[in-house]
């Protein structure tokens, strides 16, 4: 009988700490992939000088992925990119399929605006996508995260 109570004993208490270590793990691993994502977010207000910003257009870089996504006025969309220095070039972009009226032109405008970019510029909180001929493209405000 005492060595039954001291094996029960014995398996209660390995198995509460075997459970704080995998509580302990999972956190760690959640701390480790938030540190390691590097996730920029910038409200589009203008598109080839236009004011876009009542369209709540938004594009997010994920720098470890080599990716863009957001909304682009109707569905939401991803486009992989490549970046050397300034210079940086969508592939073309990927989106859902709702269709939109309203903002089907505007759009039709971002996609192809998107991939006639050629430089990234960030100064602050601040990203100005322009063309091969030094033209505005894009302005953005970085998004508070």
């Amino acid at each position: 009988m005492k060595s039954l109570i001291i094996i029960l004993f014995f398996v209660a208490f390995s198995n509460t700490n075997s459970c704080a270590n995998k509580n302990n793990a999972a956190v760690k691993s959640q701390e480790k992939e938030n540190q390691v994502t590097k996730k920029i977010t910038f409200s589009v207000t203008r598109l080839n000088g236009k004011d876009v910003s009542k369209r709540k257009l938004h594009i997010t870089f994920d720098e470890e992925q080599s990716s863009a996504y957001g909304h682009s006025g109707c569905n939401t969309f991803s486009s992989k990119y490549t970046e050397e220095g300034n210079t940086i070039s969508f592939s073309f972009p990927i989106a859902t399929k709702m269709y939109c009226e309203k903002n089907s032109v505007i759009e039709k405008e971002f996609f192809k605006t998107l991939i006639e970019v050629k430089t990234r510029t960030l100064k602050e909180d601040t990203l100005i996508l322009k063309d091969v001929n030094n033209k505005e493209l894009f302005f953005g405000i970085r998004s508070k995260e």
